[in-house]
């Protein structure tokens, strides 16, 4: 299976990536990570510091979140190469604000369970193992041998697992909630408003422009492709029509299949 190295097509979970690490770095380095933990008393009540449902999840307070959040994003990154980097910033966004009252520790933990659960229904299972728990031979070789199976997703669960318990018992709220709303999601259980609704194209740097003159180029390409395997075509066909019977059928044939194949 070939598959992108690095950000290929990611930028959105690169930006993800960058912002989750250096906005905890400067929490860090600035002593403000007290301002970031969310609790509904007395933060927004009685002193109505509304604006810290918009900040507490921007960054960690320990560096064990941080590792943990950002090695599960950057494995998420095939998410944004299969639904585009517009469908995935627009669940992001609406994550962000769904899961706002997952509150306690700040951080970006129910962003990133959200999307597991989503990356969990879209993405098929290629492969797996399976732990045996029975030492007889003769099972063994019929496959019935008793043992827990894993499959290839298990790294990302135990990395959401470790996220969720990195800060005992106050994570599994907004770990709990980001699992809800990314199924729901996923299940096509929330408004269908919040679904469909995406963020402007020109965020992602998507412009509708330069994304038909890109159609229009790669249309001219494949008609160029179109054509060059038509003359090969038509080369092989004619040599095989020129060549003498027996062997210089197979000189003209192969002759022809090699200028087809190598023809640029």
């Amino acid at each position: 299976m070939v598959t992108s190295s690095g950000f290929t097509s990611a930028p959105v979970t690169r930006a993800l990536l960058t912002l989750l690490v250096s906005s905890s770095i400067g929490a860090s380095v600035l002593s403000i990570k007290h301002y970031l933990p969310l609790k509904p008393v007395p933060h927004l009540w009685p002193y109505l510091q509304l604006w810290r449902i918009l900040t507490f999840q921007l960054a960690y307070t320990t560096s064990t979140e941080v590792l943990f959040s950002a090695a599960l994003i950057y494995q998420l990154r095939v998410l944004e190469r299969m639904w585009g980097s517009r469908k995935f910033a627009s669940f992001v966004v609406a994550s962000y604000g769904l899961c706002w009252w997952g509150y306690i520790p700040s951080g970006m933990t129910g962003i990133v369970v959200a999307l597991v659960a989503v990356w969990r229904n879209e993405m098929p299972k290629l492969g797996g193992f399976k732990i045996l728990l029975d030492d007889d031979p003769e099972k063994v070789r019929a496959g019935t041998a008793r043992g827990i199976e894993f499959t290839d997703k298990w790294t990302a669960y135990l990395l959401t697992a470790q996220l969720a318990l990195s800060q005992f018992p106050y994570g599994l709220l907004p770990a709990s909630v980001g699992w809800v709303v990314g199924s729901a999601w996923a299940e096509e259980l929330v408004p269908g408003g919040i679904v469909r609704w995406r963020v402007p194209a020109w965020t992602v740097g998507e412009d509708s422009r330069a994304k038909r003159s890109g159609q229009r180029q790669y249309e001219g390409l494949r008609r160029r492709l179109e054509e060059e395997n038509q003359d090969g075509m038509r080369e092989v066909t004619e040599g095989m029509a020129r060549g003498a019977p027996g062997q210089n059928d197979t000189r003209s044939f192969v002759g022809g299949l090699g200028r087809y194949f190598t023809s640029s």
